[in-house]
């Protein structure tokens, strides 16, 4: 064809066909999307198969027709797609000192926020660089299976033992793929053909919401959201949530920075606060006393203590500001 001819020399007439490798390279774009955008289109598909059109509404979950009819209940993903952390690796404290020799392979560092349990003497730190992209971690500790949550969309940390399966195996956590006001919420994963009786928890109050265990709640296990180094000057023998390896390229990002400092919610929620209160995103710690929920604004939010006593510490949940409100919590005066 003329088009694929070579210009004449001294003809001025320019070559029109694109040159081989400027082909190559759109082929290859092509390709990148297609490998990108096929997974998620047949897990997609998958989905919809196995737990039917409504699917892409309730994720399969059994709703109560309270939180169906919801105007905050939102779907942002499919269960587990934000993957959860079940055989955690934990590591020493010369672990992470041998890696905060090298500025390119450092894990933590004094600064950096951690989840601090503490059971029977023992010490356990989760870093929340590493919580913040699994945002659950079903763990053992001190011989009680524990599950740890962060959801920082929410600012919504908690700290729970697992309670049972009717095999009498302790449950396994996830994130299912559904907010409301703005709050994941969690379920227990009961494996291939489960979903319709699972159910899902709000990790905000620790109750279940709908399913077969509706009106169960979590008993909540007492932990500190403090700095990296003030966990360990106050328990040196601690020892921590590694990385995990299919996830170490991320966690060096911080990819929350830009959202809390514009302090604007991502999902819808209900009532909002009054205008100019304080900061949406702002952390409060909930506790429960006499079976009611009341919230207390933290005197030292940058290293939030347990709930009660020393001696007696009881369970809570740190969650933010917004989610209170909605919530209809009460926030007492400090």
């Amino acid at each position: 064809m003329a088009l694929e001819k070579e210009s004449q020399p001294g003809s001025g007439r320019p070559r029109m066909m694109p040159p081989l490798w400027l082909m190559g390279l759109l082929v290859l774009m092509c390709a990148a999307v297609l490998v990108w955008r096929i997974p998620p289109l047949m897990r997609a598909i998958e989905e919809r198969k196995n737990l039917g059109p409504d699917a892409s509404f309730s994720n399969g979950f059994k709703l109560t027709p309270d939180l169906r009819s919801d105007p905050t209940l939102t779907r942002f993903g499919a269960p587990e797609e934000v993957l959860p952390i079940d055989e955690p690796p934990i590591w020493d404290t010369d672990t992470v000192d041998e890696l905060g020799k090298n500025f390119r392979t450092r894990f933590l560092i004094s600064t950096s926020e951690v989840i601090g349990v503490v059971i029977d003497g023992k010490a356990r730190a989760y870093p929340l660089r590493v919580l913040q992209w699994h945002e659950v971690v079903n763990d053992v500790f001190g011989g009680i299976p524990i599950c740890v949550v962060h959801h920082p969309i929410s600012e919504t940390t908690t700290v729970f033992r697992r309670p049972a399966s009717d095999n009498s195996e302790p449950l396994m956590f996830g994130s299912s793929g559904l907010v409301v006001d703005c709050c994941m919420l969690i379920h227990e994963r009961l494996g291939p053909g489960g979903r319709p009786h699972e159910s899902l928890w709000s990790p905000t109050d620790g109750k279940v919401i709908s399913g077969d265990r509706a009106g169960e709640w979590l008993d909540l296990i007492p932990f500190q959201l403090t700095s990296w180094s003030n966990w360990r000057q106050s328990h040196p023998e601690t020892d921590v949530l590694g990385m995990v390896e299919s996830h170490r390229r991320y966690y060096k990002k911080e990819p929350y920075s830009p959202y809390r400092l514009v302090d604007r919610p991502r999902y819808p929620y209900d009532p909002r606060p009054p205008e100019g209160d304080r900061a949406n995103l702002s952390r409060v710690v909930v506790t429960r006393q006499g079976g009611r929920w009341s919230a207390r604004i933290p005197t030292d939010p940058t290293s939030i203590q347990p709930a009660g006593s020393p001696l007696d510490p009881v369970g809570h949940v740190i969650t933010s500001w917004f989610a209170i409100h909605a919530r209809e919590i009460p926030l007492l005066d400090p």
